[in-house]
């Protein structure tokens, strides 16, 4: 004799899973504010000199904590490359 699985589908678990899904991505996206939020403010609290010792101007707090290291340094290239034309 062969016992064969059947699968039952709870009515309300997909609409759950999906709220689950939806749920978990707000709360990410509150998570990575918090941390941009902390960061931004740590590095305001650090004087000019330190901030220029480990290679940030404080005009590049607030594009290095919402769109990363990446931004800050594409928008110095773009400055260097204009800089270089004129």
């Amino acid at each position: 004799m062969q016992l064969t699985q059947t699968s039952f589908i709870v009515p309300g678990v997909r609409a759950f899973s999906a709220l689950a899904r939806g749920f978990d991505s707000i709360v990410d996206v509150l998570r990575a504010q918090r941390r941009a939020q902390r960061t931004r403010a740590a590095l305001q609290d650090l004087d000019p000199r330190m901030l220029r010792d480990i290679g940030i101007d404080y005009s590049d707090i607030l594009v290095l904590t919402t769109h990363g290291t990446d931004a800050v340094y594409q928008t110095r290239q773009r400055v260097i490359h204009r800089l270089d034309r004129a």
